[in-house]
């Protein structure tokens, strides 16, 4: 298309080009790029015209656009272009319901102070990235936790102020012998640098005290995610039965409206979330279920016959065929023709590549018993479904070898029972406020459903030996459980059994080689 070199000069700062097929676009306010998106579905021009048309609605602005970036040479805000397309949008896309459009509006979030309780509310949503605080490489401190407002305003109140200054004293006090201990046993070699030592030594020694840290504790993340998962995941906030997060939710959205102000709006609380909720938890409690011990990992439902359902999607992919023509093919092969197939989709993989989306088409339900502070780890699976119990004290806790080993296990576990002893005083006033004293060393138990895809994905990532010990040893018991039950499809599924005294240690000194080298 020829362009006036007015145009030409404003979709340049838009644009990365105005000659291809193929484009980026740059400076766009986010509701302005959804709405650009959308039109696609709407109209035959691309969308470079169709910018070019909607600016050129209002020629007074399209002028005043132009001479601010003449005047500023690209440096201009763009309210007045950003009005306009909102104006639009409240019209055409939220009048008719077209929610798809919040989808093309990305925005960056920034959340400081919430517990790491909240996180993993704020975290349970499928279609955003988050990046939180990592307690292995940052040292936490007794200024900040959060008191829920119910305790803060009950009898409990300055017991449960003692605990948390208490628990965060005993994490201090065994920074020291802990990290003492790890260099000890991993002392530094020959070839290695001091610098990349301590810090893998530090990493480890975090592993260990984390366990006391409790679930009030003040955390930091980074969220980024599109605008009509934010409107779900406020929503979802708005409806939680605990304060906080109803406060997190509320936050979230003020700030969030000033970047997103069309497409946030009707983000409020969900009575059928909430009712539901409420209504479950106290019908929940007329159903008496015996206590019976359970192992760290269960599986609580696998398919029966996966090995002819995944063997036949590979082939529907490559065979232009019913699929059920297929199944009864591959039903009647022998074992080994059945193996070549698999050998032969995944033999090639290499040391970074996963299978392709066929093993995508068998499900595995696992019921999961673990630490809470490894389980905060397990729930960024978010291509998996999770059904969550709230935390107790039920399962009681674990104790790191690395505590043990050094000599503080009768401090740590003091810690750990004075926690207990409160929560339980506490939890049948307080059933879900009680969490929040609760440190990350006690079980949880939680279920969750993934394709086969996934578990090749959750295994190989989860048992390397930088992996923390924890959420190691339950990858290794959902790998011997596919072993065990499905021999074939799990064939290809990398597990490392590899031991590291100092598993980040490679890391740490890849971090050092590029801290030694300095930015490009």
């Amino acid at each position: 298309m020829n362009y006036t070199e007015d145009e030409k000069k404003v979709l340049n700062y838009y644009f990365t080009n105005l000659d291809k097929e193929i484009f980026a676009t740059k400076h766009f306010h986010p509701e302005v790029w959804a709405l650009m998106q959308a039109r696609y579905s709407r109209s035959n021009l691309g969308l470079r015209e169709s910018f070019l048309k909607l600016l050129k609605e209002d020629p007074k602005n399209f002028e005043k656009l132009k001479k601010e970036i003449e005047k500023t040479e690209g440096g201009l805000e763009t309210e007045h272009a950003a009005k306009k397309a909102i104006q639009f949008m409240e019209k055409w896309v939220l009048g008719f319901g077209h929610s798809s459009v919040a989808e093309g509006a990305v925005v960056g979030l920034g959340l400081e102070g919430v517990s790491i309780l909240a996180t993993k509310v704020i975290e349970d949503n499928r279609l955003s990235s988050f990046i939180e605080k990592s307690t292995r490489y940052v040292s936490f401190n007794n200024s900040s936790f959060y008191i829920d407002k119910d305790l803060k305003e009950s009898e409990f109140y300055e017991e449960i102020v003692e605990l948390l200054d208490f628990l965060f004293k005993t994490y201090s006090e065994l920074h020291e012998p802990v990290l003492k201990h790890i260099m000890r046993i991993a002392p530094l070699k020959e070839g290695t640098t001091e610098v990349a030592w301590k810090r893998a030594c530090e990493a480890r020694r975090f592993d260990a005290v984390r366990y006391l840290l409790p679930t009030c504790t003040k955390t930091s993340l980074g969220w980024t995610v599109n605008a009509r998962q934010l409107a779900h995941a406020i929503s979802k906030l708005l409806s939680h039965p605990l304060k906080e997060m109803n406060e997190v939710g509320e936050m979230v959205k003020e700030e969030a409206m000033k970047v997103l102000p069309s497409l946030l709006r009707f983000a409020d609380k969900n009575e059928y979330l909430s009712k539901t909720d409420e209504e479950m938890r106290e019908l929940a409690k007329e159903i008496i279920v015996e206590d019976s011990k359970q192992e760290s990992v269960a599986l609580v439902k696998g398919p029966e016959n996966p090995d002819e359902m995944i063997l036949s999607a590979i082939i529907y992919k490559y065979k232009n065929q019913p699929f059920n023509k297929i199944f009864e093919k591959v039903k009647a092969m022998t074992r080994e023709e059945k193996e070549q197939i698999f050998d032969n989709y995944l033999k090639n993989m290499g040391k970074f590549d996963y299978p392709m989306r066929e093993l995508e088409h068998e499900q595995f339900t696992f019921d999961v018993v673990m630490d809470y502070g490894a389980f905060r780890d397990l729930q960024r699976h978010r291509i998996c479904t999770q059904t969550n119990q709230v935390l107790t004290t039920n399962l009681c806790y674990d104790t790191p070898k690395d505590i043990k080993e050094a000599g503080v296990k009768k401090k740590y576990t003091k810690a750990m029972e004075k926690a207990k002893e409160l929560y339980e005083q506490i939890r049948e006033k307080y059933p879900l406020q009680s969490q929040y004293i609760l440190p990350l060393g006690f079980r949880k138990r939680f279920l969750i459903t993934m394709n086969l895809r996934e578990l090749y994905h959750f295994i190989k990532l989860r048992t390397v030996p930088f992996a923390h010990e924890s959420y190691r040893k339950t990858a290794y018991n959902f790998y011997e459980i596919m072993k065990k039950e499905y021999p074939l499809l799990s064939k290809y599924i990398v597990c490392n059994y590899a031991e590291e005294e100092l598993g980040r240690l490679k890391s740490e000194e890849q971090t050092e080689k590029l801290e030694t080298v300095g930015p490009l």
